[in-house]
């Protein structure tokens, strides 16, 4: 007989550059501080905390986030980008949202 598989989990916990989410429970730290996010902010850091080390383009965080490209003028990425930045950056701790003129943002620790 095959031996029962343990039922696929989904992932729970990713981490990078000190942030660490709990995505069942939406929970995110910033090394021990827990941050209040909206959903939105969650999925955005979380798209950006997988991809960690990679530039995301506009086009392609507009269509993971809201399911579109808002075009070229949009301020709507920019704004959340911002709203995340002040919750994430403590003051003294090092800015872990860059932007890539052009192009697009990128999570890392410098």
């Amino acid at each position: 007989p095959v031996p029962a598989r343990a039922p696929h989990l989904p992932e729970r916990l990713v981490e990078a550059a000190g942030i660490r989410m709990d995505l069942q429970a939406r929970r995110v730290w910033r090394g021990t501080r827990e941050l209040e996010l909206t959903r939105t902010e969650f999925e955005l850091l979380e798209l950006l905390v997988r991809n960690a080390g990679i530039v995301l383009d506009h086009s392609t965080i507009y269509d993971r986030i809201w399911g579109y490209d808002f075009g070229p003028g949009s301020k709507n990425l920019a704004v959340y980008v911002g709203y995340l930045r002040r919750k994430l950056d403590a003051p003294g701790a090092p800015q872990l949202i860059h932007t890539v003129r052009g192009v697009g943002y990128v999570l890392r620790e410098d």
